[in-house]
């Protein structure tokens, strides 16, 4: 039996049962107050539990796949296509500087030095090129003492040029008249000789013409080839005359005998110079034929050429001649620093064209002998610092057969004991030669050049290496301003120089002719030119020759004029 308790019913159990009470449908009977007390044993009963035992489903739905017909309804577009046109790219460069037909350039100056020059050029063409040069420069100048020492240099030159599909055909035609007068005495010491300025006149008049054709391909697959003609007639006041004909064929084709190379060519050089001499002493003929196959090849950063240069000596007697050819060069520092070396050996005609251009005052009635560059090693280096100074270091090495010397005649035809003419006496040297060079350049504005030569002669006959120096330098100089000024200038200097000479010696009864050394003093020369372009057209120019005003000597009883100045314009149009 569950004893009694005392029931505790929660205050809002208590306040709704009240609440309904009250406003119940007995509300009536709300004015009655009665107090009710609820005792019940309490059985706490759990209601059992059952699992629902349905899993959920989706509906079957029957479900059919749609089929589609899809179809493309073909019609025609009349609808017309614009194509706007492409514009080509333009290659944006330099503009093409403009040229002008002719030029010309005169000056006056002291010495009553005239001077003229006049260039005539067809323009730019695809079919070729034609031009005409004319030039003339004299002086009739004095120097105190001597005989006169007027000189006279005109020259006319016509030149043209044809360009074909795949070659280039060159000709040249031109006359050069060269004269001076043999001033080198003082009329004052031989009273007894009476000569005029005509008989002093010596002219040397050069004609010729010449004509080359050469391939202008591009790419190695056709054999490269070119071949010249030249043809010269120099004739003098003295009934000196020689023609020269001048003969040159190069073959070269590129080769692959080796899978290691970037580049090989083998090549043949063929060449035939022969001269016909005649005056009123003798007659000779004489000549050199060239035949040179040769090797070239460069590969990685070296080059090298291979070459066996085979020439045969025309004289009196016929002599062939072999002179290997080897060049090897090597890129240490990429165009820093290159370093080469070789061998090779050569024969060259000494002509009186080649002769009279190096001195002019001499004897016409000379000896004309074939120099022997027997064996010649040479080597240096050359590159660049920076980016404006380039360099060349180089020495050389030789045995020289029949160098050529210039002394003074004794047996002028002049006159007994003027001296005023040359001869060339011929000796066999060991000749070495160091030279420096330097190049700098700034922006087109400033250039110069520095160009240093040493050479040491070692005789077997002759005392001295006559009218020839030990030391030469020269130094120019290139400075822009604002394209409105030119300034150049210059500097050439030399060592002490030897002339043979003859002094008369007397021991008792006995009188002889001793030959002694002349010494020559150095030459110092300094020249300035200032040029003003007023425009590109017009420009107006003064050189300054020999500032220091020295009076040197460059062949033996033959100086030089001292300061000596030309005020000139040039013209384009």
């Amino acid at each position: 039996m569950v004893p009694y308790q005392n029931i505790k019913i929660p205050i809002i159990v208590l306040f709704l049962i009240t609440v309904n009470l009250v406003y119940g449908p007995n509300a009536k009977a709300q004015e009655k107050n009665e107090e009710v007390t609820v005792v019940a044993p309490y059985e706490p009963t759990i209601s059992d539990a059952f699992k629902i035992n349905i899993s959920p489903r989706l509906p079957e739905i029957n479900s059919e796949k749609p089929e589609f017909d899809l179809s493309v309804k073909k019609k025609a577009m009349n609808k017309p296509s614009e194509l706007q046109p492409i514009k080509p790219a333009k290659i944006m460069g330099e503009s093409v500087t403009k040229l002008y037909k002719n030029y010309i350039r005169a000056g006056f100056g002291n010495y009553t030095t005239p001077y003229l020059e006049f260039y005539a050029n067809t323009l730019r063409s695809k079919k070729g090129a034609f031009g005409v040069h004319i030039k003339h420069l004299s002086s009739s100048g004095k120097i105190k003492d001597y005989a006169p020492a007027g000189y006279s240099d005109n020259e006319f030159n016509v030149r043209g040029k044809r360009f074909f599909k795949s070659h280039t055909l060159t000709s040249n035609a031109w006359f050069k008249r060269n004269s001076i007068h043999y001033y080198g005495f003082k009329p004052d010491d031989s009273p007894e000789i009476s000569l005029s300025k005509n008989d002093l006149k010596q002219s040397y008049n050069r004609l010729g013409a010449s004509f080359k054709f050469e391939d202008n391909y591009t790419k190695g697959h056709k054999p490269s080839h070119s071949f010249s003609f030249d043809y010269q007639y120099l004739f003098d006041k003295f009934d000196s005359r020689e023609h020269n004909i001048l003969f040159k064929g190069d073959l070269s084709k590129d080769v692959n005998f080796f899978n290691f190379t970037d580049d090989q060519i083998l090549g043949l050089e063929t060449k035939v110079d022969y001269y016909f001499n005649s005056d009123s002493v003798s007659n000779d003929n004489s000549g050199i034929i060239q035949i040179n196959p040769f090797y070239r090849l460069r590969f990685s950063q070296y080059k090298f050429y291979l070459g066996l240069n085979t020439m045969l000596e025309s004289d009196s007697s016929i002599y062939v001649h072999f002179y290997p050819t080897l060049h090897l060069e090597v890129v240490v520092v990429k165009d820093a620093l290159i370093t080469y070396a070789g061998i090779k050996g050569g024969l060259a005609k000494n002509s009186f064209n080649s002769i009279s251009l190096e001195n002019p005052y001499i004897n016409p009635y000379l000896d004309k002998r074939f120099t022997n560059y027997k064996f010649e090693q040479y080597g240096g280096l050359k590159g660049r610092l920076g980016k404006y100074l380039d360099y060349n270091l180089s020495f050389m090495n030789s045995t020289v057969d029949n160098m050529p010397f210039f002394v003074n005649d004794t047996a002028s035809v002049m006159g007994d004991g003027l001296n005023n003419q040359f001869a060339i006496v011929y000796d066999r040297v060991k000749y070495s030669r160091v030279i420096a060079e330097f190049g700098f350049r700034y922006n087109e504005k400033l250039s110069t050049m520095l160009r240093g030569k040493y050479n040491s002669y070692f005789m077997d006959n002759e005392e001295k290496p006559w009218h020839k120096p030990a030391l030469e330098v020269s130094w120019m100089v290139d400075y822009n301003i604002q394209d409105k000024f030119i300034i150049k200038a210059g500097l050439k200097t030399t060592s002490k120089m030897y002339a043979r000479d003859f002094e008369t010696q007397t021991t008792g009864n006995t009188t002889t002719t001793v030959q002694v050394p002349a010494e020559i003093k150095g030459i110092v020369d300094i020249s300035l030119g200032v040029e003003y372009r007023y425009s590109k057209t017009l420009s107006g120019f003064v050189n300054f020759n020999n500032l220091l005003g020295q009076r040197y000597y460059r062949w033996y009883n033959y100086p030089s004029y001292r300061f000596n100045m030309m005020v000139g314009v040039s013209y384009s149009f």
